[in-house]
C-alpha cells in the first residue's frame, strides 16, 4: 500500500514564473514489515521575454531523497540553468547546464559517488 501527497504551487507575474513541487510517498511492498518514505522537492524559476515570450532563461533545483529497500537515506540533487527559444509554435531549441549528484548509496551500488555534469543541447518538436 502506498500513500502519496503532492503540492504544485505556481506563480506568474509578467514574464516571470515560479513552479514548485513538494511530494511525499509512504508505503511498503506486501513482503515488507515496515513502511518507507520518499520525498521530492523542486523549484523552477523562469523568465520569458521577447514579443510573445518566445525566449526564456531559467534555473531549476530538484532533490529526491528517501529510503529504498536496504538503503536508508539515499537520493539525488540536481541543478540546471539554461535557456531556450520557441523558433515556431511547435519547435523549440534549448541549452542547459546540468549538475546532478547521487548521495547515500552503499559502496557496492553503481550510484555511489555518481554524478552527471555537463551541457545539454535539445531540440523539441511538439504537436
Amino acid at each position: 500500500t502506498v500513500t502519496a501527497v503532492q503540492v504544485n504551487p505556481f506563480v506568474k507575474f509578467g514574464g516571470a514564473e515560479v513552479f514548485g513541487v513538494i511530494e511525499r510517498a509512504e508505503g511498503k511492498a506486501n513482503a515488507e514489515l515496515t513502511e518507507r518514505a520518499f520525498n521530492q522537492y523542486a523549484v523552477d524559476a523562469v523568465y520569458r521575454f521577447l514579443p510573445d515570450e518566445k525566449a526564456f532563461f531559467g534555473v531549476r533545483f530538484n532533490r529526491a531523497e528517501g529510503d529504498l529497500v536496504g538503503m536508508p537515506a539515499v537520493g539525488a540533487d540536481r541543478w540546471q540553468i539554461g535557456g531556450g527559444w520557441f523558433i515556431l509554435p511547435g519547435l523549440m531549441a534549448k541549452a542547459e547546464y546540468v549538475d546532478q549528484k547521487f548521495f547515500g548509496y552503499p559502496a557496492a551500488n553503481i550510484k555511489n559517488g555518481g554524478r552527471f555534469k555537463g551541457l545539454m543541447l535539445e531540440g523539441v518538436v511538439g504537436f
